[in-house]
């Protein structure tokens, strides 16, 4: 290390010279000299400004854990949320369903009793809002 120049052409340079200086200049861009760049600056801190950094990062993490936590809480709420509203939907759409399937089904059934009874196709259209197609086919068993 001593007979290194201290001139900069690349990445394994910049190292050499962190590790000679003790100093990483801001311009340095090799992966990883910012941990390095972050451990040279702690160490040039006196006891005080040590235990003012530790406890700075301490609290921020302690934030981050606290924040991570309720994100968390906050997504699992929020998909519990949302499939309780889905699966309400799916039952009202199911109900829905069921309920229109019904009324055509009673439509034909009326359809059917109408035409038994003599109704002429054009009445039970009109009546039923079936088509006289459909009446045509539900008669006809086909």
């Amino acid at each position: 290390l001593r007979h290194f120049p201290n001139i900069i052409h690349d990445n394994l340079d910049e190292w050499v010279y962190a590790f000679k200086n003790n100093e990483v200049l801001d311009e340095f861009t090799a992966p990883g000299i910012g941990a390095l760049k972050e451990k040279l600056d702690y160490l040039k801190m006196d006891e005080e400004e040590k235990r003012r950094f530790d406890k700075h990062v301490d609290r921020t993490r302690s934030n981050q854990g606290t924040a991570d936590y309720f994100r968390e809480k906050g997504l699992e709420e929020g998909m519990r949320i949302g499939q309780e509203k889905g699966l309400e939907k799916g039952r009202e759409e199911g109900l829905e369903k069921g309920r229109e399937e019904g009324r055509a089904e009673e439509r034909k059934h009326l359809a059917r009793s109408l035409y038994e009874n003599g109704v002429a196709i054009d009445l039970i259209a009109t009546s039923t809002g079936l088509s006289e197609e459909a009446i045509g086919k539900l008669v006809n068993g086909t």
